[in-house]
Protein backbone atom coordinates (compact mmCIF):
# COMPACT_ATOMS: atom_id res chain seq x y z
CA UNK A 1 0.00 0.00 0.00
CA UNK A 2 1.45 3.34 -1.10
CA UNK A 3 1.92 5.60 1.78
CA UNK A 4 1.02 8.80 0.11
CA UNK A 5 -2.27 6.93 -0.40
CA UNK A 6 -2.95 5.94 3.08
CA UNK A 7 -2.27 9.50 4.22
CA UNK A 8 -4.39 11.34 1.79
CA UNK A 9 -7.22 8.94 2.43
CA UNK A 10 -6.46 9.71 6.11
CA UNK A 11 -6.38 13.53 5.60
CA UNK A 12 -9.97 13.18 4.02
CA UNK A 13 -11.39 11.80 7.46
CA UNK A 14 -10.00 14.13 9.66
CA UNK A 15 -11.53 16.58 7.28
CA UNK A 16 -14.62 14.97 7.24
CA UNK A 17 -14.48 14.58 11.05
CA UNK A 18 -13.40 18.21 11.50
CA UNK A 19 -16.70 19.30 9.56
CA UNK A 20 -18.27 17.23 11.75
CA UNK A 21 -16.69 18.77 15.07
CA UNK A 22 -15.88 15.80 16.19
CA UNK A 23 -11.76 14.57 17.53
CA UNK A 24 -11.04 10.97 15.93
CA UNK A 25 -8.59 8.48 15.60
CA UNK A 26 -8.08 6.95 12.57
CA UNK A 27 -6.21 3.84 11.64
CA UNK A 28 -5.70 1.96 8.52
CA UNK A 29 -4.69 -2.00 8.66
CA UNK A 30 -3.33 -3.97 5.62
CA UNK A 31 -5.17 -6.57 4.26
CA UNK A 32 -3.49 -9.36 7.01
CA UNK A 33 -4.61 -6.83 9.71
CA UNK A 34 -1.04 -5.40 9.97
CA UNK A 35 -1.18 -1.60 10.94
CA UNK A 36 0.16 0.67 8.25
CA UNK A 37 -0.92 3.99 9.74
CA UNK A 38 -2.20 5.65 12.82
CA UNK A 39 -3.41 9.13 13.09
CA UNK A 40 -5.13 10.93 16.63
CA UNK A 41 -6.17 14.57 15.97
CA UNK A 42 -5.15 16.43 18.73
CA UNK A 43 -7.95 17.16 21.19
CA UNK A 44 -9.03 13.25 21.23
CA UNK A 45 -9.45 11.03 23.83
CA UNK A 46 -6.09 9.27 24.51
CA UNK A 47 -7.80 5.83 24.32
CA UNK A 48 -9.11 6.55 21.07
CA UNK A 49 -5.92 5.18 18.85
CA UNK A 50 -6.27 1.97 20.83
CA UNK A 51 -10.11 1.46 19.42
CA UNK A 52 -9.68 2.89 16.32
CA UNK A 53 -6.75 0.23 15.81
CA UNK A 54 -8.64 -2.62 16.98
CA UNK A 55 -11.46 -1.53 15.14
CA UNK A 56 -9.78 -1.79 11.70
CA UNK A 57 -8.31 -5.29 12.89
CA UNK A 58 -11.37 -6.85 13.52
CA UNK A 59 -13.03 -5.39 10.46
CA UNK A 60 -9.66 -6.92 8.32
CA UNK A 61 -9.76 -10.27 10.31
CA UNK A 62 -13.47 -11.03 9.51
CA UNK A 63 -13.97 -9.11 6.34
CA UNK A 64 -17.05 -7.19 7.41
CA UNK A 65 -18.16 -3.97 9.05
CA UNK A 66 -17.69 -4.22 13.15
CA UNK A 67 -21.30 -2.32 12.88
CA UNK A 68 -22.64 -5.90 11.06
CA UNK A 69 -20.80 -7.43 13.15
CA UNK A 70 -21.75 -6.02 16.61
CA UNK A 71 -25.49 -6.76 15.24
CA UNK A 72 -25.17 -10.60 14.69
CA UNK A 73 -23.66 -10.48 17.95
CA UNK A 74 -26.52 -8.65 20.12
CA UNK A 75 -28.69 -11.25 18.30
CA UNK A 76 -27.02 -14.27 18.74
CA UNK A 77 -25.75 -14.89 22.40
CA UNK A 78 -23.71 -17.61 21.44
CA UNK A 79 -21.61 -16.29 18.89
CA UNK A 80 -21.33 -12.83 21.49
CA UNK A 81 -20.04 -15.07 23.50
CA UNK A 82 -17.56 -16.58 21.40
CA UNK A 83 -16.32 -13.50 19.92
CA UNK A 84 -15.53 -11.80 22.76
CA UNK A 85 -13.76 -14.29 24.14
CA UNK A 86 -10.79 -13.06 21.70
CA UNK A 87 -8.46 -10.21 22.79
CA UNK A 88 -8.47 -7.25 21.26
CA UNK A 89 -11.32 -7.39 18.87
CA UNK A 90 -13.98 -4.34 19.18
CA UNK A 91 -17.48 -4.82 17.74
CA UNK A 92 -19.16 -1.12 16.93
CA UNK A 93 -19.62 1.26 14.29
CA UNK A 94 -16.36 2.47 12.85
CA UNK A 95 -14.39 -0.42 11.24
CA UNK A 96 -14.57 -1.36 7.81
CA UNK A 97 -12.69 -3.49 5.47
CA UNK A 98 -11.29 -2.39 1.84
CA UNK A 99 -11.76 -4.71 -1.79
CA UNK A 100 -10.44 -4.37 -4.61
CA UNK A 101 -11.16 -7.13 -7.07
CA UNK A 102 -12.73 -9.28 -4.12
CA UNK A 103 -9.50 -9.63 -2.46
CA UNK A 104 -8.99 -7.47 1.19
CA UNK A 105 -6.38 -4.78 0.84
CA UNK A 106 -7.12 -2.66 3.70
CA UNK A 107 -9.81 -1.73 7.05
CA UNK A 108 -10.16 1.06 8.44
CA UNK A 109 -11.06 1.93 11.99
CA UNK A 110 -12.48 5.45 13.90
CA UNK A 111 -12.99 6.25 16.97
CA UNK A 112 -13.67 9.34 19.26
CA UNK A 113 -17.57 10.02 18.17
CA UNK A 114 -20.37 8.41 18.04
CA UNK A 115 -20.75 4.95 16.63
CA UNK A 116 -22.31 6.68 13.25
CA UNK A 117 -20.21 9.43 13.42
CA UNK A 118 -17.07 6.87 13.57
CA UNK A 119 -18.89 5.09 10.45
CA UNK A 120 -19.27 8.14 8.66
CA UNK A 121 -15.66 8.94 8.80
CA UNK A 122 -14.40 5.61 8.31
CA UNK A 123 -16.39 5.25 4.72
CA UNK A 124 -14.65 8.87 3.67
CA UNK A 125 -11.18 7.17 4.67
CA UNK A 126 -12.30 3.93 3.14
CA UNK A 127 -13.62 5.16 -0.04
CA UNK A 128 -10.73 7.28 -0.74
CA UNK A 129 -8.41 4.00 -0.15
CA UNK A 130 -10.68 2.29 -2.17
CA UNK A 131 -10.30 4.81 -5.60
CA UNK A 132 -7.02 4.85 -4.75
CA UNK A 133 -5.24 1.19 -4.85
Amino acid sequence: MDFEVVVEAVRRGVERATVMGIKVAIAVVDGGGLPVLVYRMAGSYQFTHDVALRKAITAAYFKRATGELAERAAQNLPLYLGLTIHEGLIFGKGGLPVFKDGALVAAVGVSGGTGDQDEEVAKVVAEALQRSL
